[in-house]
C-alpha cells in the first residue's frame, strides 16, 4: 500500500502541530462527508484508502490514542505542555485524512517550517516512532503494513531532527551549580521540568531548556531560581523584569502598521507640498513592509512627542508588523493567545529578552534608541515584526505595493531614508520637494536574508535540513 506512506509525516507532524502552526484549529466543518464513489472531485484509488482505514470515525480513535500516548510519554511528554492538545488533535485527523484522499483540507504549515528552532534531537524523534508503533499494535494494523509506514519516517528524519553541529551543550559546572535548585523545589511539576532543563541544556538545546526553565521560575519565583539562571540564560539579550499587566481579553487586534507622522502630530497649518510614490525591491513590487523617513536639509524641526504602544502577540503573530514611534515611546506587549509566547530582541539598536508569560498578560518597555529593532519570539520561530525607533519629523509605513503619501511637507531639500524587510539596511538619498504634489519611487536591496531571524542566542533557526 504505497499511498501508506502519506501517513508517515503523522509523526513528524505531531511536533509542527504543537504549537508551531499559524492557521486557525481545524473544526468539523473542514471534513465533509466523502464524496459519492465515481465523483471526480478525488482519485478512487485514494477514496479507497481512506475508507479501507475506516473514515474520520477510525482516523479520529488512531490520532486519539496517539496523542494521549505521547502526552504521557515521560521522554517528550513537556514538549507538549504549552501546547492546546484537542486543537493539536484536530490538525491531525486533518491531515491523515487528507494525506489518505479523503474529504479534508490540512491547515498547518509544512513539517520544515514548522520545526525550525524546535532542536529536535534523536531520542526524541525515536519516542515519537515508538509510541505510533504501539497505536498502531493497539488497532491490530497489519505488519506489512506498519513496516512500511514506519520504514518511510527514515527519511524524513534528517528534516525535523536538528544536526549535532547546531546544538551547543551548556558547560557541565553551570550545570551542577543549577542542579542545586532541585533540593530547593517542592512543586512535582517544577521539579520535572527543571530535570527536564537540565538534560535539554546539555544536550544543547538552549531553546527549549529556556521555555522549561521559564516555566520553572514562574512557580519558584526569580529570587530563588536567580543562582540557576546563567545555565539557561547566558548568551541571551538582557532581561527586562518590568512587571507583569493583565489586559483585557476583548481587546480588538492590532492593524498592520501603526506610527506616521501625519498621524502621530498632525500639523495645524498645512504647508504647500506634498509627496507621494512607492518603494520597490530590486526594480520589483515591495512584498512585506516598508518605511520611508524624510530629514529636511537646512531646516529646523521640533521633535516628536514620545507615544504608549501596543505590539500584540495573537493567533502567533505579532500585530503591528511594523510600528514606527519618537524616541522615549513605550510600547506594551500583550499576549493574547492561549499559551505561552516570549518576546526578544537581538538588534544592536536595543537587544532585549522580556521572557516567557501566558495569555492576557503583557510587559512593557522604553524605547531611547534611535534605529530598527527586529522582534522574534523564542518560543515561535515564524514570528517576526519590527520596531523603528524615529527621529525623522516626517515618516510613513508602507505596506506592500500601496502608495505611501506625506501630505503636508515644506518645499526644499530633504534626506531620505528608505527600508523594506528585505532589507539589510535603509538605503539614503537626497531629494528635492517642490510646491504642490510631487511623486516617486524607492528602490532598496532585498539582501536581507530570507527564512526566521536566529535564536536570542545568536543561533540559526533554519529549517533541520537547510542548516
Amino acid at each position: 500500500m504505497k499511498n501508506l506512506e502519506a501517513l508517515a509525516a503523522l509523526a513528524c507532524i505531531t511536533f509542527a502541530c504543537g504549537g508551531h502552526t499559524t492557521s486557525q484549529p481545524a473544526t468539523t466543518s473542514n471534513i465533509k462527508s466523502p464524496a459519492p464513489r465515481g465523483s471526480s472531485s478525488a482519485p478512487a484509488a485514494k477514496q479507497e484508502l481512506y475508507e479501507r482505514l475506516g473514515g474520520q470515525r477510525a482516523i479520529v480513535a488512531v490520532v486519539d490514542d496517539f496523542i494521549d500516548r505521547v502526552a504521557a510519554d515521560a521522554r517528550i511528554k513537556l514538549r507538549f505542555s504549552n501546547t492546546d492538545i484537542p486543537r493539536l488533535k484536530s490538525l491531525l485527523v486533518e491531515f491523515v485524512c487528507m494525506a489518505t484522499g479523503g474529504p479534508c483540507h490540512y491547515s498547518g504549515q509544512d513539517m520544515e517550517t514548522s520545526h525550525a528552532g524546535m532542536e529536535l534531537e534523536e531520542e526524541e524523534f525515536d519516542a515519537l516512532v515508538e509510541d505510533l508503533a504501539a497505536t498502531l499494535d493497539k488497532f491490530k494494523v497489519p505488519a506489512k503494513e506498519k513496516g512500511e509506514l514506519l520504514g518511510a519516517l527514515g527519511p524524513l528524519e534528517p528534516r525535523i531532527v536538528a544536526p549535532k553541529s547546531s546544538l551547543h551543550p551548556v558547560s557541565a559546572d553551570k550545570l551542577e551549580k543549577a542542579s542545586t535548585l532541585l533540593d530547593r523545589i517542592k512543586d512535582p511539576t517544577a521539579h520535572e521540568m527543571l530535570e527536564a532543563a537540565l538534560v535539554a541544556a546539555k544536550r544543547g538545546q538552549r531553546n527549549y531548556a529556556d521555555q522549561l526553565f521559564s516555566r520553572v521560575e514562574m512557580t519558584v519565583g526569580p529570587e530563588v531560581a536567580a543562582a540557576a539562571a546563567p545555565a539557561f540564560r547566558d548568551g541571551a539579550p538582557r532581561r527586562i523584569d518590568s512587571p507583569i499587566t493583565q489586559m483585557p481579553r476583548d481587546t480588538p487586534p492590532q492593524p498592520r502598521l501603526v506610527g506616521s507622522s501625519d498621524e502621530d502630530s498632525p500639523s495645524t497649518t498645512p504647508m504647500p507640498a506634498s509627496l507621494h510614490g512607492t518603494i520597490t525591491v530590486d526594480g520589483k513590487p515591495l512584498e512585506g513592509v516598508g518605511l520611508v523617513e524624510l530629514y529636511p536639509i537646512g531646516m529646523t524641526y521640533a521633535k516628536r512627542t514620545p507615544k504608549h504602544r501596543v505590539v500584540e502577540q495573537r493567533n502567533k503573530q505579532f500585530l503591528p508588523h511594523l510600528l514606527a514611534i519618537p524616541p522615549g515611546s513605550t510600547v506594551a506587549f500583550p499576549n493574547y493567545d492561549d499559551f505561552y509566547h516570549n518576546v526578544f530582541s537581538s538588534s544592536p539598536t536595543q537587544p532585549f529578552d522580556i521572557g516567557m508569560y501566558k495569555s492576557g498578560q503583557s510587559r512593557e518597555m522604553k524605547f531611547d534608541k534611535v534605529g530598527l529593532v527586529r522582534l522574534g519570539c523564542n518560543v515561535h520561530a515564524s514570528m517576526a515584526s519590527f520596531i523603528f525607533v524615529i527621529d525623522a519629523p516626517a515618516y510613513v509605513p508602507v505596506d506592500g505595493s500601496k502608495e505611501f503619501n506625506f501630505r503636508s511637507l515644506m518645499p526644499g531639500k530633504y534626506r531620505a531614508r528608505v527600508w523594506s524587510e528585505r532589507s539589510n539596511e535603509p538605503v539614503e538619498s537626497e531629494i528635492k520637494i517642490r510646491d504642490g504634489v510631487n511623486t516617486i519611487t524607492f528602490d532598496v536591496k532585498g539582501d536581507a536574508p530570507h527564512g526566521p531571524s536566529a535564536d536570542k542566542f545568536g543561533n540559526p533557526r533554519q529549517p533541520a535540513s537547510h542548516q
